[in-house]
């Protein structure tokens, strides 16, 4: 048998070598010839190696590769074309071939929260309005023809989407390059070696939400009597209850209310599933941290348990809390549609889910509770979003306190 495919009794076939490189012969435990090792010396780090494997029926491939390597490793010495190494060249040659559509339609496939999980529908339909808005300026594109220069002429043109969709693109885009600039799962190199996205990421503006006052005893009342009778209980849990949003409001079940305990736990919201299509269904919440349990008021107590005993098969604890008409799981759409026609009756179009629960958190604050308190109840973790998003100034009540803050201090001088 040849010295190709198996060791013979005088041991391996010794390796070609050159002035410039070698060419091994590389053999299995049973010497069956398995591979062809070509090696050498790389030009821009002393004492490191260039190296590649071609299989066992290559070799007169392994030594046309090896010379055209001399070759550029000539060019480079004579000042002719820099040298770059064999990975950096099929980098390159790779990403030459990737259209930037194609490279973030990947990208957004794949996308992933920190954790690993994969994103919900809703969340993904999110990430392609944001798509959608920096998409047409680089269509038609390469990922590698893409500059700064290129993004700053799409960064200063209009954006009539609006200010907070702009900084979600700018977020958007210079994630995606960044995952471009990072060695892929496979194994393969980089398809980029820079991100070109250099810009700043524009500050968040001011949320009109930040002006809406808190619902106020009068205008809950009104909105919960022009909402369904099997939905009505919801608006009232979403202010004076833990805050739920919209989607944990959709998601309870008769196990997650515990009169006896006056307790309410949040454990799930609902999407459309990972393709966000389809029927609604049950799934996590939207952080871990939202996962909670929460005080229900004394007060509250019997009225939760007469919309459990008239609209709940209340004995079943996988029960919807709010069931439907037509479906099995409640709808987000369905509960906000409704939501929208009781508060232009009760005169306040300008309340979401939203406004309710930060009307929560603002109340509460009122009433004495503490910063921590009010973080526990919402299911938040930062105190920056807590203040910023779900705290709002009662001009009313800041009268009152600057008004008595005087007031003590007059007194104390006369």
């Amino acid at each position: 048998m040849s010295a190709r495919t198996k060791k013979d009794s005088m041991g391996p076939s010794p390796e070609r070598r050159s002035r410039f490189g070698t060419v091994t012969p590389r053999y299995d435990a049973a010497g069956n010839l398995i591979a062809w090792q070509v090696r050498y010396p790389d030009p821009k780090r002393p004492g490191k190696k260039v190296q590649r494997q071609f299989k066992p029926d290559m070799e007169h491939e392994a030594h046309q590769w090896l010379e055209k390597e001399r070759h550029l490793v000539e060019l480079d010495r004579k000042n002719i074309q820099e040298w770059v190494h064999p990975s950096e060249r099929r980098r390159r040659k790779r990403a030459s071939l990737i259209s930037f559509e194609d490279y973030v339609t990947r990208w957004a496939e794949g996308y992933r929260l920190p954790n690993g999980e994969r994103i919900a529908g809703g969340t993904r339909r999110n990430l392609y309005l944001d798509i959608a808005h920096f998409m047409p300026g680089f269509k038609g594109k390469l990922l590698t023809e893409i500059t700064p220069k290129d993004i700053k002429r799409w960064y200063d043109a209009p954006h009539p989407e609006g200010q907070w969709a702009f900084r979600r693109s700018c977020m958007r885009l210079k994630a995606a390059f960044a995952s471009a600039t990072k060695m892929s799962m496979d194994g393969s190199p980089p398809l980029i070696r820079d991100n070109p996205f250099i810009l700043p990421i524009p500050p968040a503006p001011r949320s009109a939400r930040e002006d809406v006052p808190p619902v106020t005893p009068l205008e809950l009342k009104l909105i919960a009597e022009n909402m369904p009778d099997y939905t009505r209980l919801a608006v009232i849990l979403a202010t004076l209850v833990g805050g739920l949003r919209c989607g944990e409001l959709c998601g309870l079940q008769v196990k997650d209310i515990d009169l006896k305990a006056k307790r309410l736990t949040v454990r799930h919201s609902v999407n459309r599933g990972y393709a966000d299509r389809g029927s609604t269904r049950i799934d996590r919440t939207k952080t871990d941290s939202s996962r909670r349990t929460v005080p229900i008021p004394d007060g509250l107590v019997p009225l939760i348990h007469d919309h459990l005993l008239r609209h709940c098969e209340w004995t079943d604890p996988e029960a919807m809390v709010f069931r439907p008409r037509r479906a099995s799981v409640m709808s987000q759409t369905t509960l906000e549609a409704q939501f929208r026609k009781a508060r232009e009756k009760a005169g306040r179009p300008d309340l979401t889910f939203q406004s309710l629960r930060a009307s929560h958190a603002t109340l509460l604050m009122l009433k004495g509770g503490t910063l921590r308190e009010v973080m526990d109840e919402l299911g938040h973790v930062s105190e920056k979003v807590a203040i910023k998003h779900y705290q709002r100034i009662v001009a009313r009540h800041r009268n009152q306190i600057v008004n008595q803050l005087a007031e003590d201090f007059i007194k104390a001088a006369q």
